[in-house]
């Protein structure tokens, strides 16, 4: 039963696609963070990450009902999201992130997703689509924009180290990214706790040796 994350940039699709994906499958969603809890005012540091922890164990419970789970969205965000800026946001520098995964995979309260769908598009297809979508409020949608070619370059590392774990995806239409995900499920990758702690290692050298360029500052 494969656990599965899509990602892409803010607007292109994902939870439309995953919804599809539950209406064709017995597939179950976990949605992203700021969907499932209320912030707290005054929460500390970690707060984030101990809730991508949540969903992590909410995938786990639901894998023994369902035949696919699909994570909207990345737990190991605060990696990708924080570096295309430059980790000098929300008071997350790299070390807290990278020690606070450090001792949730050894503690096997998280793990890798078995595949990343990472979905894309052109910027103005995505503006396109934020405009006639009146369901949600994407706020800071010009700032995420602006870190869609480093967004997608993190994901490009990945596969670096594990080569096809990252399917990329031109997002043109929900059929046809429903197809290419339901296509590609039989190529998922078990990652074991020890080759799970050595790509986390290989994430997080990456990350500290590479400098993410965004054309619009947080």
């Amino acid at each position: 039963m494969p656990l599965i994350c899509l990602e892409g940039a803010s607007g292109v699709g994902k939870s439309t696609t995953a919804l599809e994906i539950v209406k064709r499958t017995n597939a179950y969603i976990i949605p992203e963070v700021n969907l499932l809890f209320e912030r707290p005012s005054g929460e500390s540091n970690t707060w984030y990450m101990e809730r991508q922890v949540d969903r992590w164990m909410m995938a786990q419970d639901k894998l023994k009902t369902y035949d696919t789970v699909i994570f909207d969205g990345d737990i190991f965000h605060p990696f990708s999201y924080n570096w295309c800026f430059n980790f000098e946001i929300f008071n997350q520098s790299l070390e807290l992130i990278a020690d606070f995964y450090r001792k949730a995979l050894k503690e096997h309260r998280i793990g890798f997703p078995e595949k990343y769908f990472y979905l894309y598009s052109d910027n103005e297809s995505l503006r396109c689509r934020k405009d006639n979508d009146l369901t949600r409020k994407r706020s800071n949608f010009e700032k995420h924009l602006g870190i869609v070619d480093s967004y997608s370059r993190y994901y490009n590392s990945l596969n670096e180290f594990l080569p096809q774990y990252v399917h990329f995806i031109e997002a043109n239409q929900v059929d046809e990214n429903v197809n290419t995900i339901l296509g590609n499920l039989n190529t998922t990758t078990n990652l074991t706790t020890p080759l799970s702690t050595e790509f986390l290692e290989e994430i997080i050298n990456w990350l500290s040796t590479n400098k993410a360029v965004n054309t619009i500052p947080y």
